[in-house]
């Protein structure tokens, strides 16, 4: 009381307000609240008393005589919820929603472990209705892994928090730092912690829970047989993993559509192979395109002969679109930049140093069976010529399309090198994935053809949103 009449005195002379607004007086009788009589600090000054059910805040935590666990969990759980959705319904990307989440939403919850005693029950249900949003806001298939959803962008995974893993990692923290200091303190916090908090510091046969690691969730992942297929080409031994999830750490896809990318190299998708084999309804599996047996999400993305000249051509042609212009660009051969799907290539491109070549037949003076690659770049100054091929085979096909492609255009360069008399004819294979794979050899063969690593990154992105539209419009038929 003294030291708050000296407080109260040392502002007034000073002319500060001395503030009230958020302070109160409780009484405790015999270790229960009562009713009383607020305090009279000064004239003008009255410290309001609080009743019985009325709690007080400190460090965000509602309290009383303690803190009352039940109310606070559901404050929590409001005020999570409602960050959750109103990230939900922003024009964020998909990418930088699930950073919002972890860095905005997470932390509501994430203050309280350790102090509030959350069961794995009630972690378990928050998990859930999480992923229970993410599929009513279209950005997780509810068949898709549920375990690539919390494994890192930059290991393929979507990066998501768990709530019961920040849990049981925080818990086990702490209790270890705890136990490990030798400061009075904390030896007598741990001495008086009989089941008090989370912690439980003074129970000698504590149970551990259960923390997943990011390779703990690999595993499972690996182990799947649908949703381990992606993972197993992932790591490949000529697969370049980061480049591969580079439109992953790059995030910027929607929401909806980074979703709907990851159930199809999950393949999880709803094709008559999937419904006749997983659901079990009866289907009969018959591509409704092509009509031939097995209308797996493999078939479709990339092996259907109904789309092989339609769709499949229109992806080809979007890469291809990308390293001409580019070539275009880096040889003065065109003056500006325009967006790849907007750009069209001219079938011959010459400055008088460079000609730049698209899609046309190359006569020669000896039968070629392969004579029309998709670029054709001629240096006349450095006497070489550059035949540049691209592909977009499925994961599996990876390094074979692109040994394909070097050994299918060997007679084609020799011929051009006696034609056009150029030193050297280089082959360069340009292939990425039909889910975005990229080979370690592309980086190589785009020094090659003296383009930066990021051009990558635009590609993926282009073959990744093409694969997409394809099982899109592929869906939309009638079975």
């Amino acid at each position: 009381m003294e030291l708050l009449k000296v407080t109260e005195t040392f502002s007034s002379a000073i002319r500060m307000e001395f503030g009230v607004d958020k302070c109160a007086v409780m009484h405790v009788k015999r270790g229960e609240v009562v009713e009383s009589v607020g305090i009279q600090l000064s004239d003008s000054i009255n410290l309001r008393s609080l009743s019985p059910t009325e709690t007080y805040k400190y460090l965000g935590m509602s309290e009383a005589l303690g803190i009352n666990a039940t109310d606070m969990k559901q404050s929590l759980r409001e005020r999570f919820f409602g960050r959750l959705k109103k990230v939900f319904n922003s024009l964020l990307s998909g990418g930088n929603k699930v950073r919002a989440f972890n860095g905005w939403v997470m932390p509501v919850l994430m203050y309280s472990f350790g102090i509030l005693k959350w069961t794995q029950t009630e972690l378990d249900a928050l998990d859930r209705r999480v992923r229970t949003l993410l599929t009513a806001y279209r950005m997780h298939h509810p068949r898709s892994s549920v375990m690539r959803l919390y494994i890192p962008r930059k290991c393929g995974g979507r990066g998501i928090l768990n709530a019961k893993t920040l849990h049981n990692r925080e818990v086990c923290s702490l209790r270890e730092y705890f136990l490990a200091a030798d400061v009075g303190m904390h030896r007598d916090v741990v001495a008086v912690d009989q089941r008090l908090t989370p912690l439980s510091l003074a129970k000698g046969n504590w149970r551990k829970p259960v923390v997943l690691d990011t390779n703990d969730r690999k595993e499972v992942w690996q182990s799947k047989e649908l949703h381990g297929r992606f993972y197993r080409a992932l790591h490949g031994p000529d697969v370049d993993q980061l480049a591969s999830v580079a439109w992953l750490r790059a995030g910027d896809l929607f929401g909806e559509t980074e979703g709907f990318v990851c159930a199809i190299m999950d393949e999880v998708v709803l094709t008559n192979n999937y419904r006749r084999f997983i659901v079990k309804d009866g289907t009969v599996d018959i591509c409704r395109a092509c009509h031939c047996p097995g209308e797996s999400i493999r078939h479709i993305i990339s092996g259907c002969s109904r789309l092989a000249n339609g769709e499949y051509l229109h992806r080809h042609n979007l890469v291809a679109r990308i390293i001409h212009q580019q070539l275009a660009l880096k040889h003065s051969l065109v003056e500006s930049e325009v967006p790849y799907y907007r750009y069209v290539p001219d079938p011959v491109l010459d400055n008088g140093h460079v000609i730049l070549y698209w899609d046309r037949s190359i006569i020669t003076d000896r039968t070629v069976v392969a004579n029309k690659p998709d670029i054709v770049v001629v240096d006349r100054i450095e006497r070489r010529a550059m035949i540049v091929d691209i592909t977009v085979p499925h994961d599996e096909n990876l390094v074979k399309a692109e040994k394909d492609k070097e050994i299918k255009y060997i007679d084609l360069a020799r011929e051009v090198v006696d034609m056009w008399e150029v030193d050297s004819a280089i082959i360069v294979p340009i292939v990425v994935s039909v889910n975005g794979l990229i080979a370690k050899s592309l980086d190589q063969h785009l020094r090659r053809l003296s383009l930066g690593d990021w051009i990558k990154g635009l590609i993926q992105k282009a073959v990744l949103l093409d694969t997409a539209r394809i099982v899109r419009r592929f869906l939309s038929l009638k079975p």
